[in-house]
């Protein structure tokens, strides 16, 4: 992190140290770093915060993706603090994966987690759409997304085209 890169923030340097202490301990089951779900976070007000690739990266890698936005405008707890100015973008692959995030407004960097989580775990970004969120909370954005990204999900079944056409 801080002495070797490639990313020198402190977060970093500490899953470094981490595993390295771990695959010295126990050799016989090393962990690889995993820098696909990097997270960074500019403190200003509102805060900026970043998981993965960006667009135009996210393009060059797998070429189709789908991008879901949601304004803190239409959030109500953003609403309710009075924070309505930010955004949050997520991308995601052609098989659902989520690739990369970029959030600016009320804490953003809180907000990464979750999706950190289902980065590094493999779990498509529509099914956060099934994890429970408190209301109201500045999570909801990721939820709202997903549930965007659920219904694209449903909508790519035969049987839910089928239907459509009835």
């Amino acid at each position: 992190g801080d002495a070797v890169g490639p990313y020198r923030f402190s977060h970093m340097a500490w899953y470094q140290a981490v595993t390295a202490a771990r695959n010295a301990t126990i050799p016989f089951f090393k962990t690889k770093i995993d820098y696909t779900a990097v997270d960074w976070v500019t403190f200003t007000a509102p805060e900026l915060a970043r998981m993965g690739l960006t667009e135009l990266q996210a393009r060059e890698k797998y070429g189709k993706i789908t991008v879901y936005r949601k304004p803190y405008c239409q959030l109500d707890r953003a609403i309710t603090d009075r924070t309505t100015t930010g955004l949050a973008k997520y991308i995601v692959d052609a098989k659902g994966q989520l690739v990369g995030a970029h959030i600016f407004g009320a804490r953003a960097g809180e907000l990464l987690a979750e999706l950190i989580m289902a980065r590094m775990h493999g779990i498509p970004f529509y099914k956060i759409s099934a994890f429970i969120h408190a209301y109201p909370t500045y999570s909801e954005l990721n939820w709202h997304a997903a549930k965007k990204a659920y219904i694209d999900h449903l909508e790519k079944n035969i049987f839910i085209r089928m239907l459509k056409k009835v």
